[in-house]
């Protein structure tokens, strides 16, 4: 029997964390078949990408002793990889706005599974929004890290959370901007340990893959693999590219952390259930009310 979950709740650590797998697995299929809709194109078009630039890579360790220094940072070589790495990083951020939103309609429906057009409605709805506030967020980043390193790490939990306290309660940068700081004072530590940790799994799930294609690419020529590097490239390629989808994993946890600290300074789960309280709910809801 399908386990509904309150997302609205108070939370530890451990509860986070485990909650954040739970609610995957309970929506694994409608999720991820939405993620593969929407994000279906940069999939393969990040497999293309993977294959150009390893095969460029594989090229380099193909030369001479004499002219690797000449040829390893061609500007084919480093142009092809600054494609892939854009379009990787493209395909995590619809991932994890598409993941947001997908939470978003869940709570708008009392806790019940989305469709996709309501998801994709939400994406539409919110995506130049989330654009310039992410445009802001790496700029105001990069002064952080400019800055000894230390602010920016500081920063960096407090602007995970803006883009869901953007989605989920449909207000502006500037609100969201400031909550996240309201929220996230003393509980730095558990939101930047919840990032960590399943950011950390993920790139684990992820290194499967990509020893593979890393040995294919320096071992071509010594492992007697050439008519089988082409092939070889573009499987694991695929399958690195089809794992980005589990970033939805760190999106997942990441709205299970401001549901846990607006429930924690605000009461806001409690207020709506009292709010509810005999009143027909409509599952068909409208985008919440803007906030300021």
């Amino acid at each position: 029997m399908k386990q509904v979950i309150e997302l609205r709740r108070l939370r530890d650590f451990g509860q986070i964390i485990t909650d954040s797998f739970t609610f995957l697995k309970e929506n694994f299929k409608p999720l991820f078949i939405y993620l593969l809709i929407t994000c279906g194109f940069f999939i393969v078009l990040g497999t293309i990408t993977s294959v150009f630039a390893y095969m460029k890579m594989t090229s380099v360790f193909s030369f001479n002793l004499s002219s690797y220094g000449a040829q390893s940072y061609s500007l084919s070589y480093i142009f092809s990889v600054l494609i892939n790495a854009f379009i990787l990083i493209l395909t995590q951020a619809f991932i994890h706005l598409i993941t947001i939103c997908y939470i978003s309609v869940y709570v708008q429906k009392n806790n019940s599974q989305p469709e996709l057009a309501e998801v994709w409605g939400y994406f539409k709805y919110y995506f130049f929004r989330v654009l310039g506030s992410s445009i802001l967020l790496i700029i105001l980043s990069v002064i952080g890290f400019m800055l000894c390193i230390i602010p920016g790490i500081y920063l960096m939990p407090v602007f995970y959370l803006i883009i869901p306290i953007i989605v989920i309660e449909n207000t502006s940068f500037s609100y969201a901007f400031n909550k996240s700081f309201r929220l996230i004072k003393d509980n730095w530590w558990l939101v930047f340990g919840v990032i960590f940790i399943t950011s950390l799994i993920v790139g684990v799930a992820g290194s499967f893959v990509s020893l593979p294609i890393t040995v294919i690419t320096m071992g071509s020529k010594f492992l007697s693999l050439k008519s089988y590097t082409l092939p070889l490239l573009i499987i694991f390629s695929f399958l690195r590219n089809i794992l980005m989808l589990a970033y939805a994993l760190p999106a997942i946890a990441i709205c299970l952390c401001y549901f846990n600290l607006a429930e924690q300074k605000d009461a806001t789960g409690l207020l709506d259930r009292i709010e509810k309280l005999g009143k027909n709910n409509d599952d068909n809801s409208s985008l919440p009310a803007e906030q300021y």
